[in-house]
Formats: C-alpha cells, structure tokens, sequence
C-alpha cells in the first residue's frame, strides 16, 4: 500500500469518525432538550405542589388555633 493510499484510508476513517460524533451530538443535544423541557415541568409542578402545601399549612394552623381557643373558653367554665 502506497503512501497515498493510506493517507486517503486515514482520511476516510476521520470522516467516518466525524459523522459519528455529529450523530451523536444531534442525539445528545435533542436528549438534551427533551431533559430539560421535562426539568421545566417538573420544577413547576414542585412549585405549585409547594404553594399547595403552605396553604393548606396555614389552614389547618388557623382550624387548630379557633380549636384551641375554644378549648380555652369551656376551661373558664
């Protein structure tokens, strides 16, 4: 095999090489995507589920604070 030859099957192997790594990449970067939409869903699902919770804390506050204050009137009789 001349000198040309392998150079020309070195050459034709990077190529190969590189047309791999942008398919990848192309797949990576979509995968990427994908991730990242579902983060974006998830962190706001987190944020509502978290508002959901505080305010449902502050009620069952409230309901056991007029409990208590009840409790507090029968014990004055």
């Amino acid at each position: 095999m001349d000198t040309l030859e392998k150079l020309e099957e070195k050459i034709t192997k990077a190529v190969t090489l590189i047309e791999r790594l942008n398919a990848e990449k192309k797949s990576l970067m979509e995968e990427n995507g994908r991730l990242k939409e579902k983060l974006t869903k998830t962190e706001a699902r987190l944020s509502e589920i978290e508002k959901n919770e505080s305010e449902r804390s502050e009620k069952m506050k409230s309901k056991l604070g007029n409990i208590l204050d009840k409790l507090g009137t029968l014990e004055q009789f």
